[in-house]
């Protein structure tokens, strides 16, 4: 037989409870095909949606793959290290490197005022960050197949 919580202490047990899960997810990892702002992609993961992988590599490169095509890259080789990348609540996608002297070793140039970001690595292999799209890799498929572009784009507010 169950029993339930008939106290006065119930709310503020399942209150402290809802604050620590929030707490938690607000520092935590990537997963799946999507970073939420506050969120890091650490050196040897990915975000991953069918064969498309962006993956942050140990030698502070972010690189996005179709099966074992590299078709992005954002150039970082070597320029850090203990790189990870970043997805600040501004909507600015950046590499850091702890070995570096400047914050950031690479960022999209697309920061703007707070609101709610998110990387999305889509089922057509572009990477975009949505609040209104600020970046993305340009790596979209057309519907035949091609790539349509590989080249970094920014909107324009």
């Amino acid at each position: 037989m169950a029993t339930s919580i008939r106290s006065a202490a119930a709310p503020s047990i399942l209150l402290c409870i809802a604050v620590q899960i929030l707490l938690f997810a607000s520092n935590s990892s990537a997963v799946g095909n999507m970073l939420m702002a506050g969120e890091t992609l650490l050196a040897g993961n990915c975000l991953s949606v069918g064969n498309y992988h962006l993956t942050m590599q140990h030698n502070c490169n972010l690189e996005l793959y179709h099966g074992n095509k590299l078709t992005w890259e954002s150039h970082t080789t070597g320029m850090g290290t203990k790189c990870f990348l970043y997805l600040q609540v501004n909507g600015e996608l950046v590499i850091v490197s702890e070995g570096s002297t400047s914050p950031f070793i690479w960022m999209t140039g697309t920061g703007g005022s707070l609101h709610r970001f998110i990387l999305v690595l889509q089922p057509d292999g572009n990477a975009v960050v949505y609040g209104s799209a600020v970046w993305s890799t340009g790596t979209m498929r057309a519907v035949h197949g091609n790539v349509a572009s590989n080249r970094t784009t920014k909107s324009i507010p």
